[in-house]
């Protein structure tokens, strides 16, 4: 029992990391949109793309031997393109056009709708019970996301039609990259899973909106920008939080 808490403090604590992580990645995100003529899709692709590759790179150094396992099993690839297609892309997408049409404070807050629909997922599909310390915890922690990156000030969080409806997009994306992963994980390991994950949702990202196709000056500040958002707030945030997962 005491294992069990101890797990389940930790990969709080690592979800909080990883929603911390978004959040300021968001607010670089806007300062890119801001001061560059950059577009959400190149933003998308890129940071997919660099994103998985970081962490193929890192799951073939500690596992060389489990490289190719996932595409040696077939049957379990539709689910894993539906999660990296509703979930990893959609996510990644929806966020920055959020950002685009908004602003980083309510762009964070929309996601935070996400618990309110894998409560749902949970209640409704998996016929699972939900506690009213369930709910609780969901509205104390969009109270106290929604708090912080407004600093108090609601009047902030101003939002258009098309700033609403991104950002559902991506709180259900949030959805899926939390119910569809979780079998992956386990069989071929949260490296190799967001690793190709990431890789797979940047090849189809690049069909839409091909990285090389530049909008904006590419300078020191642009790259720098670039790559916070794909090392940091890409590889190391997600994979901050499927660890989470993976403990709670």
């Amino acid at each position: 029992m005491k294992n069990q808490k101890q797990r389940i403090v930790l990969g709080t604590l690592y979800g909080i990391l990883s929603g911390i992580v978004w959040g300021l990645c968001g607010i670089i995100g806007q300062y890119f949109f801001s001061h560059y003529s950059v577009e959400t899709g190149w933003i998308t692709s890129m940071r997919l793309l660099v994103g998985g590759l970081t962490l193929l790179t890192l799951a073939g150094i500690q596992d060389p031997g489990g490289f190719w396992k996932l595409w040696q099993e077939p049957r379990y690839l539709p689910r894993f393109f539906a999660y990296t297609i509703l979930g990893l892309f959609s996510v990644q997408f929806f966020f920055y056009l959020s950002i685009q049409y908004s602003n980083a404070a309510t762009a964070t807050i929309l996601p935070l709708t996400a618990p309110i629909f894998i409560l749902l997922y949970t209640a409704l599909w998996k016929k699972h019970p939900v506690s009213k310390k369930s709910i609780l915890y969901v509205v104390l922690t969009m109270l106290g996301v929604t708090l912080l990156v407004s600093e108090g000030d609601l009047s902030q969080l101003s939002i258009s039609p098309m700033a609403l409806v991104a950002g559902l997009l991506s709180a259900l994306g949030i959805l899926f990259n939390t119910t569809l992963p979780t079998h992956f994980m386990n069989r071929f390991g949260s490296l190799y899973t967001l690793g190709w994950g990431f890789l797979v949702a940047g090849i189809f990202s690049n069909f839409l909106y091909p990285v090389w196709k530049l909008t904006f000056q590419v300078d020191a500040v642009s790259l720098s920008i670039s790559a916070i958002i794909a090392f940091f707030g890409t590889a190391f945030a997600f994979w901050i939080l499927l660890q989470a997962l993976k403990l709670v």
